[in-house]
């Protein structure tokens, strides 16, 4: 909401919250925007214009594609530190692909030229990690 601090203070009053209810109040003032756009001489119409439009994109649901988007990385970094239980019989087969597989990448990265040492050199570690897990 783009307008002076009493009538943002006044909206805000509208909302039905308990006392200890937690709220969100995305503040940008005319400071903010010359600090963010320091490379570029804006006047104070042209401030203002910036801030006008950040109050349209906010209202036409901005808010909802950010709040989405946080909430997606979080579930992506969850999903990244997260421990899982295989059956060692399906992981020694998973293995047994993917060594096939780094076979096949290890023979392409020799024909090209590469060096397929080091072009596999991570999975083969990762791999050794996991027959060590098996092994245990």
């Amino acid at each position: 909401m783009y307008a002076p601090v009493k009538e943002i203070m006044t909206d805000l009053l509208k909302y039905n919250l308990s006392s200890d209810e937690a709220l969100l109040v995305l503040c940008i003032t005319r400071e903010d925007i010359r600090m963010l756009t320091s490379e570029w001489p804006l006047s104070e119409d042209d401030i203002t214009c910036v801030m006008q439009r950040l109050d349209a994109t906010y209202d036409q649901g901005a808010d909802v594609s950010m709040v989405r988007g946080i909430t997606e990385e979080l579930m992506d970094e969850r999903r990244a530190i997260r421990d899982v239980s295989v059956p060692a019989r399906a992981l020694q087969k998973i293995m047994l692909l993917a060594g096939s597989e780094l076979n096949r990448l290890y023979a392409v990265a020799e024909e090209g030229g590469g060096n397929a040492d080091a072009f596999v050199a991570e999975e083969l570690d990762a791999m050794r990690q996991l027959q060590t897990a098996i092994d245990a």
